[in-house]
């Protein structure tokens, strides 16, 4: 064995790979004044001239250069200039090509208003054909291709794993759900992934899954998870943050809330938001007050955490303070929620609890009842489940003719139903009885024997309608 030419052709493939990771690097630099002249004037075909025309120089003989040179063309969907420049690669017989397929099929795939994911999968195949270890053309194979066939797209990640054995194909699944909005088909894949290969984007990614479809204990098991990998996270540490306030674990929350806090990356509004929920659960509220006020601060359009700073208000016993933020916010949001008008009238409702007059008692809670009476116009869907929390109200002022006025409508929306969900049955076996109870106080017998007898169509099994008959 000639020894010698081998050591000769080693030094030279080591002189020659230096320069290409420091084009690499610089490459990316010089794309970035390009992409500025670019966005600046989207319409000037001359934009970047001189600055393009010096980089295709200094990087004609880099491939993955001028590949992503089209990409930033195809950015400003200029496909023409894109294709061109994929084209002039795919034509080079010094290059592989498999990197210009990819962007011919990202052109494709942007082109293709129809979704039939055909034009742009060719592309990416031929991208894999000519290199079977490139990544990026599965993934985007498997992306276009999940809207007509999610089995084939899922396949063809199986395909690269077949030769990259670590590749996270579930995670990768999830991730491509995850993007279309599929939360809980993302976390039925995220809960077959391996954890050893899932990176910290995964890791984020499951945890949000799992915090959107309210399965809030396996969102913090999962950022526990993902810690034990990679400690100190300030973006697994915000889901676990999340959790721990909906699970009411204020105490863990405020632990990683600190993790959240020291670290780097930029921090949002619903950031403070969440730590002063967890800190007023924790009944620090003078802390829960000011970081509310940072999340206001932080962004003025977000009137979310005035809900917040309202419940700490009332968490307080200052309710009054609580109903000046509920209508101001109520006032402002285009984006207030049936739960919204009805935490208001809560709110009335825990400032009369704590009135012994019965005068000034009734007055509060007759501002609770004209809040529901506003909801039965704005969510009439849901006019059952308001009159049943306007009834309480009345029963608290003592008004029974009330009560029992509110259960007939009650009964009336739920019988006009062709069908009743197990709510509605609910609903009505409830108003049913105490209907048949209030005639039975008023020496109505015979009307409160019907009220009873209709709680046992309902529901067979009612004891207590079945005693007031003497069954």
């Amino acid at each position: 064995m000639n020894t010698k030419k081998y050591l000769i052709a080693g030094a030279l493939a080591l002189t020659m790979s230096a320069p290409a990771m420091a084009q690499e690097v610089n490459y990316a630099k010089a794309l970035e004044p390009i992409t500025a002249a670019l966005k600046a004037a989207p319409n000037d075909p001359k934009a970047a001239k001189d600055l393009i025309k010096e980089y295709q120089k200094t990087f004609k003989k880099d491939e993955e250069a001028i590949v992503a040179l089209g990409n930033v063309y195809l950015l400003q969907h200029n496909f023409t200039e894109a294709e061109a420049l994929a084209n002039s690669v795919i034509n080079n017989k010094k290059f592989n090509g498999s990197k210009a397929y990819v962007l011919l099929g990202d052109i494709a795939a942007i082109q293709d208003s129809i979704g039939n994911a055909g034009a742009a999968a060719q592309q990416y195949q031929t991208a894999i054909s000519l290199d079977p270890h490139n990544v990026t053309a599965y993934e985007r194979y498997a992306k276009v291709y999940r809207h007509v066939n999610s089995k084939v797209a899922v396949a063809k990640l199986e395909e690269l794993r077949k030769v990259e054995p670590n590749y996270p194909v579930e995670a990768t699944a999830a991730e491509i759900m995850l993007n279309d909005g599929k939360y809980k088909e993302a976390l039925a894949w995220y809960n077959k992934a391996n954890p050893a290969n899932m990176s910290e984007d995964n890791f984020y990614n499951y945890g949000f899954a799992a915090y959107i479809t309210k399965d809030y204990q396996k969102a913090l098991d999962v950022a526990k998870q993902g810690l034990q990998k990679f400690p100190n996270s300030e973006y697994l540490s915000r889901i676990a943050m999340m959790a721990a306030v909906e699970l009411k674990d204020y105490p863990t929350a405020i632990s990683y809330a600190n993790t959240v806090f020291a670290g780097k990356g930029k921090k949002v509004s619903n950031d403070y938001d969440v730590y002063a929920k967890a800190l007023c659960g924790n009944k620090q509220y003078d802390e829960a007050i000011a970081n509310v006020n940072k999340a206001l601060d932080l962004d003025k359009n977000n009137l979310e955490p005035m809900k917040t700073l309202a419940a700490i208000y009332t968490a307080q016993g200052n309710e009054d303070k609580a109903l000046d933020v509920q209508k101001e916010y109520l006032s402002k949001s285009k984006k207030a929620t049936s739960s919204d008008y009805a935490a208001l009238a809560s709110t009335y409702i825990a400032k009369a609890e704590g009135i012994t007059d019965r005068a000034a008692k009734n007055e509060v809670l007759a501002k609770a009842i004209a809040v529901y009476e506003d909801m039965i116009t704005k969510f009439p869907s849901i006019s059952d489940w308001i009159w049943l929390n306007e009834a309480n109200a009345a029963q608290l002022m003592n008004d029974p003719d009330k009560v029992a006025d509110i259960y007939k409508k009650v009964a009336a929306f739920e019988e006009a139903k062709p069908s009743l969900d197990e709510d509605s049955k609910s609903y009505l076996e409830n108003v049913y009885y105490g209907l048949g109870y209030y005639n039975s106080k008023k020496g109505n017998k015979q009307e409160a024997d019907e009220y009873y007898n209709k709680v046992l169509k309902v529901n067979p099994n009612n004891e207590n309608a079945k005693k007031a008959l003497g069954m």
